[in-house]
């Protein structure tokens, strides 16, 4: 038997513990409480159709469920929403390299963060909106962009404009880098700051403490460069409004015995 999405089972238990205290409670009494079409709804308990994108959060709020319910119900939505094996990775060839050449654009988190700008979906490239967007300086703003421009990762195209030289770029990867260290530092210094700036809705924070084998490290790497790329392509699409950074963290707790 197919296990149950977690969320559908939540609806039916509120929906039949609404039932036991007055026996005379529809469905539709239901979907007008939780403002969710009666179709719709009924749809969902039954399996054929998922909870719409846009009212799930607002469906969640307006049923009597602990914090931890309410964590669990939006958890296995999104997890309905996508599976990560469905997601194909663009061929590592397709992506540009960058290295210790192009020190500033790595090590200084703006660069990226511009080059970004240009994937928003009706963002007019300029000083003073990238400036305002990002929270820079004007001075810093077409600093950075000059920067960008030097390296040939900005170009201006037939019409004058600005635009992207390489849809996607990458660093090298288990190559002693100072231009990353100095990046990986930096995030890490705006990561404290946005635990205290930004609302819980739209960051997300987590760590895992696990005992290891060392033998594993290499492929635990590769998984989790695998999950970097693949949360690229999930983002890839869509109405971009906003840049995001993620930053994944997975380091040794203890002193390992082979490094003495």
């Amino acid at each position: 038997m197919e296990q149950q999405i977690y969320y559908v089972t939540k609806l039916k238990e509120c929906l039949c513990q609404k039932q036991r205290q007055n026996p005379h409670y529809s469905l539709r009494a239901f979907s007008r409480d939780i403002d969710l079409h009666v179709s719709t709804l009924s749809q969902i308990l039954k399996g054929k159709r998922g909870l719409p994108f846009k009212r799930a959060k607002d469906v969640v709020h307006k049923l009597a469920l602990t914090p931890k319910e309410k964590s669990l119900f939006i958890e296995s939505f999104y997890k309905s929403k996508t599976n990560i094996d469905d997601i194909k990775i663009s061929e590592i060839e397709d992506r540009y390299i960058l290295d210790e050449s192009y020190y500033k654009v790595i090590a200084e988190w703006e660069h990226y963060a511009i080059l970004d700008l240009f994937d928003l979906k009706n963002f007019i490239i300029t000083i003073d909106t990238i400036s305002k967007k990002l929270d820079l300086t004007k001075n810093r703003t077409e600093v950075v962009l000059s920067n960008l421009i030097n390296c040939g990762l900005i170009i201006e195209n037939d019409c004058g404009e600005l635009i992207r030289a390489y849809p996607d770029i990458r660093t090298t990867e288990d190559i002693s880098s100072d231009a990353l260290k100095q990046a990986h530092k930096e995030n890490l210094n705006i990561g404290i700051n946005k635990l205290e700036e930004i609302e819980v809705e739209f960051r997300d924070f987590s760590s895992t403490t696990v005992a290891i084998d060392l033998e594993k490290l290499p492929e635990a790497k590769t998984i989790i460069r695998e999950f970097r790329q693949k949360m690229i392509e999930l983002l890839r699409d869509g109405n971009k409004t906003d840049v995001f950074q993620l930053a994944i963290q997975f380091y040794p707790l203890t002193k390992m015995e082979k490094m003495q």
